[in-house]
């Protein structure tokens, strides 16, 4: 299928081609950093068959097209090659320039989400496997000393057990550096001679001890102590070292003489950055990491159902003026921090409330386009658990709909909170979230697992039968 005569009207109620100064897309948007804002033509974009809404969002100018949105994307690259042009030949002050319109935050979230977005599918699918691996586990059918646990159980832990290559990778993109020096930087991060470190226990001292923030120092540098940290599970320790590597790399780059150029720069960048990363960097995005962390949990341990019920609800609103980003990558650090999340399961309930929402509006449709729709942004909200298709299509325009989602997705999140429900494998939206949710080596009545089976079934039960019981199909 052509996008062509769409991606069209999108630019040209953007302010043509020379007024993008970047675009990139997630789940479903294609998000424009403008060097015109007054160009941005919302309420044009909105009338587009194709694009369900347009909204400014931190700095940035989304279109919301849905489940296509890379198609879309693949081909408006290619049609507007200067869209992609303009990020890699423009000039660091201009980008700068770009970057000062949003706040620090705002540049922080961005730039995490940025780097995390290309993992999202293989971490989702990792995530999978290994919740259905450890299920046939439990229920008897491969046993944990077989080949075949232990080879299907490595396929689906390599990407955490290697994450900050991944992680070094794509902020090596991120912040235009040479990908291979990423990957160094993330290797750094779980070699097994730096790791070594962590178990030397003679002459260890301990610093700020009894704090969220107490390190061990096993080593030095030039009599430089050394505080080291495991970061294997990590990504802003990863994050951060790259940033300080592109930096004193593009320093560097063309200064030296041309017979050295190509391991001349690399051999330098390595030997300032990596040390100031071990000593300085990494140690700080570390407590940034643990305080990230521990804030979520302390929050949460006010009253895990108060805070549950509040983000279960507030969610779709959240989604719908497009902050909920600044979330995700939290819930992720946290995840990695502590081994498993609370942040995702309070939002679990929103998607399928959604999804019965939606079977229910399709079915008091006359219009056969309407109804078509309606079912495919259902289904877009109870399998991969996108909802803005159903929700710039059909929800935000009425208001009963919008309180009866956000209350009983409310509902769903207290649950949550009551049980006190936690994602232990990183997985998706939707229904593919269920593996999610199953414990290795848990014993008893897998609580997480019930309560998350139970919240999709009411959810979607509720949102069905309480929206054939109010909603009028008005033309």
């Amino acid at each position: 299928m052509s996008y062509k005569n769409l991606i069209n009207q999108i630019i040209e109620h953007i302010g043509g081609e020379s007024n993008v100064q970047s675009v990139v897309h997630c789940a479903t948007r294609l998000r424009f950093v403008l060097k015109d804002e007054s160009k941005f033509r919302a309420e044009e974009l909105k009338k587009l068959a194709g694009v369900l809404t347009a909204l400014p969002s931190s700095g940035q100018y989304h279109v919301v097209i849905g489940n296509h949105v890379g198609k879309v994307y693949a081909e408006l690259i290619k049609l507007y090659p200067n869209t992609v042009s303009n990020v890699k030949t423009m000039e660091a002050q201009k980008e700068a320039v770009a970057d000062k319109k949003k706040n620090p935050f705002g540049l922080f979230v961005d730039t995490i989400v940025s780097i995390m977005l290309p993992m999202v599918n293989i971490m989702a699918a990792s995530g999978i496997l290994k919740g259905i691996v450890i299920l046939l586990s439990a229920i008897g059918v491969l046993s944990q000393e077989s080949g075949a646990y232990n080879i299907m159980y490595s396929i689906s832990n390599i990407f955490y057990y290697f994450l900050p290559i991944f992680v070094g990778y794509s902020a090596a993109k991120r912040f235009k550096l040479e990908e291979t020096i990423g990957i160094t930087v993330g290797t750094t991060f779980f070699y097994p001679t730096l790791v070594a470190l962590l178990q030397n226990t003679e002459n260890i001292k301990t610093i700020f001890t009894g704090t969220m923030i107490q390190s061990n120092i096993a080593t030095d540098f030039f009599g430089i102590p050394v505080i080291f940290n495991d970061y294997s599970t990590t990504i802003i320790p990863t994050i951060f070292a790259t940033f300080l590597t592109a930096k004193v790399y593009n320093s560097l780059k063309g200064k030296l003489p041309a017979i050295v150029e190509s391991f001349g720069t690399p051999l330098l960048t390595l030997t300032i950055s990596m040390p100031i990363s071990l000593i300085v960097i990494a140690p700080i995005a570390n407590i940034i990491s643990l305080f990230l962390a521990n804030s979520v949990m302390a929050l949460y341990n006010i009253s895990p159902i108060l805070i549950s019920a509040l983000l279960g609800g507030f969610w779709i609103l959240l989604v719908s003026i497009g902050i909920h980003s600044a979330i995700v990558p939290i819930a992720i650090a946290n995840f990695f921090i502590n081994g498993y999340d609370v942040i995702f399961p309070m939002i679990t309930a929103h998607g399928f409330v959604i999804a019965g929402i939606m079977f229910a509006v399709a079915l008091k449709q006359t219009s056969k386009e309407q109804k078509s729709l309606a079912w495919s942004a259902g289904f877009s909200a109870w399998i991969p658990g996108v909802i803005e298709p159903a929700l710039y299509g059909f929800i935000l325009e009425n208001k009963k709909l919008l309180a009866m989602a956000s209350i009983l997705s409310g509902i769903g999140g207290a649950v949550a909170g009551i049980f006190k429900v936690r994602l232990v494998q990183l997985a998706p939206g939707g229904i593919f979230a269920v593996p999610g949710f199953i414990e290795q080596d848990g014993s008893g009545l897998p609580t997480g697992l019930v309560v998350t089976i139970a919240t999709i079934v009411l959810g979607t039960l509720a949102g069905f039968v309480l929206t054939l019981m109010m909603y009028k199909n008005k033309k």
